[in-house]
């Protein structure tokens, strides 16, 4: 279960959200309501919260300290900001520190809360990929890490890894822990790949074990020489996706291209990368579209284009849909960070 913390001055719209929406329906369940963001850090220091909704505007410290305050020492958690301002400065803000969502109180009440927690949850999902904390503590957390390695995701989705690699470092494990864990993890792909067994080295620090992961990563994803089943045949997918991206990609053709029927296709890629053949896609394109917008100086319509869709205005909707923000906005406040 997701855990939920309210932050609100307003006792009553606190409740009121609460009481309002179906939380359990959603994989979550809501642990406390405070009023002020002090009482929140105070909350946090003796329980957890996965998840955050917080006002902008309160007395002691108001919800954009708050956050600030809160990301410094839990960057883990999220955030759905709620508030009466609709400016720009303080969304950005908000999307800056984490928040998934960006909601009007004044029209919450007519808003249709199970779309809203269904985007909520989704957006949270893709943030933490599946690493939520729970009552068990760091050990728990672990686990969890562990399970992400062991799955053998972080070989096919690039995002999937770099979120991997972010949590792995920040859970901070003894190098000697993780080099079991990733011994573990090696001669399972190895195996799958039809690669003879990997050579791991005695490492000094976890930061030369990062680095050399990285190092082994690229090799199973660029040697010719793979075993013919259906792990390696989806990593050829998967290279086909990130070579043709900036085309017309729909799931039966790769599936033709790689030997396989559409419905089996689906099956087997899903157990392999952890996403959907549309999901993966299309986080893949908008990282490609981030990249462009943060390191170029193309005109959206073009970023569009290169990042493969052909409808600027869809474009616009689905980086919108992820980033909370337009495209345009996207840039404008990275730079200014700068």
């Amino acid at each position: 279960m997701i855990k939920v913390l309210i932050v609100d001055d307003d006792k009553l719209a606190r409740k009121g959200i609460i009481s309002l929406l179906h939380w359990e329906k959603h994989q979550m369940e809501v642990v406390g309501d405070v009023q002020n963001g002090k009482e929140a850090l105070k909350f946090l220091n003796e329980q957890e919260a996965d998840l955050i909704f917080v006002d902008i505007d309160m007395p002691e410290m108001d919800g954009i300290t708050f956050m600030e305050q809160c990301s410094a020492k839990n960057p883990e958690i999220r955030f759905v900001v709620l508030t009466f301002y609709e400016e720009f400065s303080y969304a950005q803000a908000a999307i800056r520190l984490g928040c998934l969502e960006y909601i009007s109180k004044a029209s919450l009440e007519f808003t249709d809360g199970d779309s809203l927690l269904d985007r909520i949850e989704k957006k949270f999902d893709e943030r933490n990929q599946g690493f939520v904390r729970n009552k068990d503590g760091a050990g728990e957390e672990w686990e969890k890490i562990k399970e992400q390695w062991n799955s053998l995701y972080w070989i096919f989705d690039t995002i999937f890894y770099k979120n991997l690699m972010a949590f792995t470092k920040a859970w901070h494990p003894k190098t000697r822990i993780l080099e079991r864990q990733i011994v573990k993890c090696i001669g399972k792909a190895d195996n799958l790949l039809g690669r003879s067994e990997t050579d791991v080295p005695w490492f000094q620090s976890e930061d030369e074990m990062m680095d050399w992961v990285d190092q082994i990563r690229s090799e199973y994803r660029n040697s010719d020489k793979l075993a013919g089943n259906e792990f390696t045949t989806i990593l050829k997918a998967v290279k086909l996706i990130e070579q043709r991206y900036t085309e017309p990609l729909h799931a039966p053709e790769v599936a033709s291209e790689i030997g396989m029927s559409r419905s089996y296709f689906s099956v087997k890629f899903k157990k392999y990368t952890g996403s959907t053949f549309g999901d993966f896609i299309q986080n893949f394109r908008m990282q490609k579209a981030e990249e462009l917008l943060l390191h170029t100086n193309l005109g959206i319509m073009e970023i569009a284009w290169k990042s493969g869709y052909e409808d600027v205005y869809y474009f616009n909707r689905v980086f919108r849909e992820k980033f909370q923000c337009s495209p345009a906005e996207y840039r404008k406040r990275e730079k200014e960070q700068e």
